[in-house]
């Protein structure tokens, strides 16, 4: 069985390129287009992995070339995928990615067979958490089936992440399952209610973290970007910084992290010292476009650390 397991959404990208996203109304040309393989599950589940992880993937595909792709890339990073069954009928999701010359990105998602992988399909892939050490999870999948797995991770003594994205406000009951959360700037502020944007000081960014504590959250590893990120827990907080690079598309950084900080936990690596490596994944990511073509080796990010 593998240490880490990551239940979530596999998702063809289709990225465009173009100098800005065009406002309502208005068509833009295009500089390029590409297909890469995606979804937030997936992408975690690819960088835990290409980290050093033993992953396995569960979620849900269709049964069609999109799907088939998605499976093939995960099993190049040597992350199990017994647990991505085909669903006919139902397209794989996939994601419509728009970036721009400066690196920002605009997503639209499709689930497709991710909208379809309920707690009923879930049942037949509880074998997957006996022996983990580590459950990641997000919400491109339906809500109910992320709280069936974190019940049964937290059956089988697992760690539990989430990183909550798409945002959404979430119950204390789910809130109290999560081992680690691991919103960014947008995402923290619609958990915990309070108004934060890039010029937020650390001192709000700490206190709106902390306030989600308070529903039963374990710890809260907020990502600031190009800040870097803060791991907050119930007695005090750590800073952590990120290299300065120049982004070219900033698509996937997120999933980086939470794969990469997987990754470390899963090696027994102390947390603030698994967010500093998962900062430097994060940042070499962005260097390059795609999701998972961009994410970096265990060589790369070691490297980068020294």
């Amino acid at each position: 069985m593998a240490d880490i397991v990551v239940l979530g959404s596999l998702n063809a990208d289709l990225v465009v390129s173009a100098e800005r996203a065009p406002e309502g109304g208005e068509t833009v040309t295009g500089a390029d287009f590409a297909v890469f393989n995606g979804g937030k599950g997936a992408n975690q589940a690819f960088a835990a992995a290409r980290l050093g992880g033993e992953v396995a993937m569960l979620g849900r595909v269709g049964d069609d070339d999109y799907g088939r792709n998605l499976k093939e890339g995960l099993v190049t990073v040597g992350a199990s995928v017994e647990g991505v069954a085909s669903i006919e009928g139902v397209t794989t999701g996939v994601a419509a990615i728009t970036v721009e010359d400066s690196g920002e990105n605009r997503i639209v998602v499709v689930p497709g067979a991710n909208g379809a992988y309920s707690p009923a399909e879930l049942e037949k892939d509880v074998a997957f958490f006996e022996g983990a050490k580590l459950a990641l999870f997000q919400l491109e999948t339906p809500l109910e089936t992320v709280a069936m797995g974190l019940d049964l991770a937290r059956l089988a003594g697992c760690i539990t992440l989430l990183d909550p994205a798409p945002a959404r406000r979430l119950e204390d009951a789910i809130l109290r399952k999560v081992d680690y959360l691991t919103p960014n700037l947008s995402e923290l502020s619609v958990l915990s209610g309070e108004s934060l944007g890039e010029e937020s000081s650390e001192a709000e960014i700490v206190q709106a973290a902390r306030s989600l504590l308070t529903f039963g959250v374990g710890k809260v590893l907020a990502k600031l970007g190009a800040r870097g990120a803060v791991l907050v827990e119930e007695n005090g907080y750590e800073r952590i910084f990120a290299a300065s690079v120049k982004a070219v598309d900033s698509t996937g950084a997120g999933d980086c992290f939470n794969g990469a900080f997987a990754a470390a936990l899963s090696r027994g690596v102390v947390p603030v010292e698994a967010a500093r490596f998962a900062c430097s994944a994060a940042s070499m990511a962005v260097k390059r476009p795609g999701a998972q073509s961009s994410f970096p080796s265990l060589e790369e990010v070691l490297q980068g650390l020294r």
